[in-house]
C-alpha cells in the first residue's frame, strides 16, 4: 500500500475518538426519540445500588443498540423483550467496540411490539391445526442421525463430541444448512427434506446460541410445517434457553443446548455395558437357582419313580414277608415252648398224684374186690384183702382192725 507524501496515519483508537467528536457534537443527535421494539435485554447491577439495562432496539429492517446507566430504577414500565417502547437518549460511541448506540434517560411504552405480536399470532396459528402435537418417541439405538446445521459451527462439532464419547456405534450425517440470514429458513426446510432420505432414523436441527435477531429463521412457519411433514423424530437444538422458538414447539423433542441434544438422541455405552454386565449376572443367578431346582426335582422324582418301580415294590414285600415270617417264628416256637412249659408242669401235677408215686415211698394200697380201702371200718376181721406194693404185692387176710 502507497500513502501520499507527508499523509498522517491514525490509529483505530485515534479514528474512532474522531467519529465519537461528530456524533456527540451533532446537537440533532444529543437528544432524539426513537421507537422501537426490545430484544436482547439484559440488566446488571450498576455502581452505588442500581440497576443498568443493554438491550437492543428494532424494526422490520434494522437494529440499534442501547445502554440505559441512568432512571432505570424509576422507570413506570417494566422493559421485556418484544415490548414496543420509545427510548429518549443521545447517540454515542462506544469505544471498545468502534460501535455507535443510543445512551437512554427515558423509556415509555409504545404498545406491544408487531413483531411479537406477529409471532405469537402464528404459534397460536400453528397450535390450532395441531402443528405442535406430534411428539413421538425418538429410537432407543438409534443407527444413523441426520444433523442439519452448518457444518463449520460449534454445533455440529459439539454433536459429533458428544456422540463419539456417549455412542460411538451410531453414523452421523451432516446436511449443511444456513442457520442465520435471509436464507437460513429455505436452506434449513431443504436440509430436513433431505434428511428424509439418507437412512436416518433420527434429525437433530438447530444451531449454537445467538442473539433473538440470529434465531428469527427458526420462528418461520414454513420451517415449523416442514418440521411437523418429516417422517423421522425431530430434536430442535437451537442454543437458546431464554426464549422456546416455533421450531422448537413443532419437533418431538427440544433441547436448550446442541450438546443436550446430542444426550438425548443417544444412550451413554457405558452404562449401557454397566447395565448388560447386572443383567448377565442376573441371568447367571437365575440359571443356577433353576439348575438347582431342576435337580432338586428330578432327584425327588427319581425317589418316586424308585419307590414305585415293580422291583422296589417286590423288595417292599419280600422285606415285609420277611419280617412277618421271622415274627410268626417267633410266636410259633413262643407258643411250643409255653406249651411244653405248660405240659411239663401238668405231668408233674399228673406224677405227684399218681397213686403209684406213693408206692415209691414204702406205702401201699388195699383193696377189696378190686376198690382201694381207705378206712378200717369198710373191713371186718377175716377179709381177705389185696395189698399192691411198690413192686408186686401180696394177698392178706385181717385178722385184727385197730383206730389210727
Amino acid at each position: 500500500m502507497r500513502t501520499q507524501n507527508n499523509a498522517r496515519i491514525v490509529s483505530v483508537s485515534e479514528i474512532t475518538e474522531k467519529i465519537k467528536d461528530v456524533l456527540e457534537d451533532n446537537m440533532q443527535l444529543r437528544s432524539v426519540y426513537v421507537r422501537g421494539e426490545i430484544s436482547n435485554l439484559t440488566r446488571r447491577a450498576g455502581r452505588f445500588g442500581t440497576d443498568y439495562l443493554y438491550f437492543t432496539l428494532k424494526d422490520a429492517k434494522t437494529q440499534l443498540s442501547c445502554v440505559m446507566f441512568e432512571g432505570v430504577d424509576d422507570l413506570e414500565i417494566e422493559p421485556q423483550n418484544g415490548m414496543s417502547v420509545v427510548c429518549e437518549g443521545m447517540i454515542t460511541v462506544y469505544p471498545a467496540y468502534g460501535r455507535y448506540q443510543l445512551k437512554c434517560y427515558a423509556m415509555s411504552e409504545d404498545g406491544e411490539g408487531a413483531a411479537a405480536a406477529a409471532l405469537e399470532a402464528l404459534k397460536a396459528k400453528l397450535l390450532d391445526e395441531g402443528v405442535f402435537s406430534q411428539k413421538r418417541e425418538r429410537p432407543k439405538y438409534p443407527k444413523k442421525i441426520a444433523v442439519v446445521t452448518s457444518p463449520t459451527g460449534a454445533a455440529v462439532r459439539d454433536i459429533e463430541n458428544v456422540i463419539s464419547r456417549r455412542y460411538p456405534v451410531t453414523e452421523l450425517c451432516v446436511v449443511p444448512a444456513y442457520v442465520q440470514g435471509v436464507n437460513a429458513v429455505p436452506s434449513l426446510v431443504e436440509g430436513l427434506q433431505k434428511a428424509q432420505n439418507i437412512g436416518a432414523d433420527l434429525i437433530i436441527f438447530g444451531r449454537g446460541g445467538g442473539s433473538s435477531e440470529d434465531l428469527d429463521c427458526f420462528n418461520s412457519e414454513a420451517l415449523a410445517r416442514a418440521i411437523f411433514a418429516s417422517k423421522i423424530p425431530t430434536i430442535s437444538a437451537v442454543g437458546h434457553e431464554i426464549d422456546t422458538t416455533i421450531a422448537d414447539l413443532a419437533a418431538d423433542m427440544r433441547a436448550p443446548t446442541p450438546s443436550a441434544a446430542a444426550e438425548l438422541a443417544v444412550p451413554d455405552i457405558s452404562t449401557l455395558k454397566n447395565e448388560i454386565e447386572a443383567l448377565k449376572e442376573r441371568s447367571v443367578t437365575a440359571m443356577h437357582r433353576k439348575l438347582s431346582d431342576c435337580e432338586k426335582e428330578l432327584s425327588a422324582l427319581s425317589k418316586d419313580i424308585l419307590l414305585r418301580s415293580p422291583k422296589s415294590r417286590i423288595s417292599a414285600w419280600e422285606a415285609r414277608l420277611q419280617n412277618i415270617e421271622a415274627a410268626l417264628s417267633h410266636k410259633i416256637h413262643q407258643r411250643l415252648n409255653d406249651s411244653e412249659q405248660r405240659l411239663l408242669r401238668a405231668a408233674q401235677s399228673v406224677s405227684d398224684l399218681n397213686p403209684l408215686a406213693v408206692l415209691s415211698r414204702g406205702y401201699a394200697i388195699a383193696q377189696k374186690n378190686g376198690k382201694a380201702v381207705k378206712n378200717s371200718s369198710e373191713l371186718k376181721v377175716g377179709d381177705i384183702i389185696d395189698v399192691k406194693l411198690n413192686k408186686g404185692g401180696v394177698t392178706a387176710e385181717v385178722i385184727e382192725k385197730y383206730k389210727g
